[in-house]
């Protein structure tokens, strides 16, 4: 047993401590707070400990509001208070900017999306003897708690686990395990179900007559053994409110995890698109930013290598006669060239996790005066942050969004600008 003052918290969320020069990464643990702890084992030159017993609280805790914190894999720092979360954040994007060696002015401050708002959520369902448990993962295990609460949610998708419980076990083998991803759209919610299910007549009735009681507005199957995926249910249209638009969002399609934090990042956006400038929307997923840039500017050019977003958003851009070319690419085997991208003014980029590496390269030899780049990693920013600034541009903005409440993760939104170009 040892007794630890945690020191800070590290980049995954969890308490350090350092003894005899060696850190001990104690999840669920807040800096200043002193602790008995065990060794679980070794992390690098560290060790991963388990709490034991917290002998004198920090006076950054807060008590935590789930009643599953501490056993649920995820909202890990729900006992950090909100000012010293929101600090933390702004410093997770600052630290790799400065190992990379990327200037940047002060990080503004975080805006952070409310309890009860993320609008995607992707659940575990376990079918076992006495029925089917629905829930999430235990913090670093394969193993499923059954979710009772989860304050993060928006209220209509968490009603719907009690109904599936009920449900699932009419379509499931036993002993199997299922995906479930729900989003919450203008027409109800909107059910994937990820699953080794053979379609028959009968699990096709059971899902239409769930999907008619839930007000569902459509049921997907991707049997990824089979790979192939069918709409088996669809009530109405599954869309999502952009601003003052309504647009359709593919089964599991991407979308931004709020949509609090989506208006916050389509409001700082805004302010650098103008009405006479060509914009090139690289990633575009449903239209987060296509639609409203497409209002206020000339023309936008969506770019996706996602097929059925490609039609989902030129679908949405035809109904509001918007301005907006979609073009299906694989952005990472095939990046826009820099000659391609001489022809905008403007360019939004939200890559996923992994960043851009080929199309920043790209972007950093190319012509376009200004660079809107949205991001959900401090680390594979910094990367294509130093690439853009060695090509000649300036990061002049850095605001913290985050959507992943009480979360390790946070988004960031940012804007780059050549000068002379």
């Amino acid at each position: 047993m040892l007794e630890l003052t945690i020191d800070h918290i590290g980049t995954n969320g969890d308490g350090v401590a350092i003894k005899d020069d060696r850190p001990y990464y104690v999840p669920f643990t807040a800096p200043a707070d002193v602790i008995t702890a065990t060794v679980k084992e070794e992390k690098g030159r560290g060790f991963i400990a388990e709490l034991v017993e917290l002998q004198t609280p920090s006076p950054l805790r807060k008590k935590a509001p789930c009643k599953h914190f501490g056993t649920c894999g995820g909202c890990s720092l729900q006992h950090i208070d909100d000012a010293t979360l929101s600090k933390w954040k702004e410093d997770r994007i600052a630290e790799p900017l400065s190992r990379a060696s990327v200037a940047f002015d002060a990080i503004e401050e975080t805006i952070t999306s409310p309890q009860a708002s993320r609008r995607r959520v992707e659940f575990v369902a376990a079918k076992r003897k006495k029925g089917v448990m629905i829930g999430y993962h235990l913090k670093k295990s394969h193993q499923i708690f059954d979710v009772g609460e989860c304050p993060i949610l928006s209220a209509d998708l968490l009603a719907q686990v009690k109904p599936m419980r009920l449900m699932l076990p009419s379509i499931m083998a036993r002993n199997s395990e299922a995906r479930l991803t729900l989003t919450s759209t203008l027409n109800g919610p909107d059910l994937l179900i990820s699953a080794n299910i053979e379609l028959d007549l009968e699990i096709r009735e059971i899902l239409a007559r769930f999907g008619q009681k839930q007000n569902l507005s459509r049921i997907t199957l991707r049997n990824e053994k089979e790979r192939f995926e069918e709409i088996v249910v669809t009530r109405k249209p599954a869309l999502i409110k952009i601003e003052n638009f309504e647009a359709e969002i593919s089964p599991g399609g991407f979308l931004q995890a709020t949509e609090e934090g989506q208006e916050t990042l389509i409001s700082l956006m805004k302010q650098s698109v103008s009405k006479n400038q060509n914009v090139v929307d690289l990633f575009s997923g449903c239209g987060s930013f296509t639609l409203p840039a497409a209002a206020t500017s000339k023309k936008v050019h969506a770019f996706e290598g996602n097929e059925d977003m490609v039609v989902a958003l030129q679908k949405s851009a035809n109904k509001y006669m918007l301005p907006v070319v979609t073009e299906y690419r694989d952005l990472f085997r095939r990046p826009l060239i820099s000659d391609e991208l001489n022809q905008f003014d403007t360019a939004i980029i939200d890559p996923p996790r992994a960043g851009a590496a080929a199309q920043v390269a790209e972007l950093a030899m190319s012509r376009v005066s200004t660079i809107i780049f949205i991001s959900c990693n401090p680390n594979s920013f910094a990367r294509d942050a130093k690439v853009l600034m060695d090509g000649g541009y300036q990061l002049k903005k850095i605001i913290p969004v985050d959507q992943f409440l009480w979360s390790p993760h946070v988004e960031l939104f940012s804007i780059f600008e050549k000068s002379g170009s």
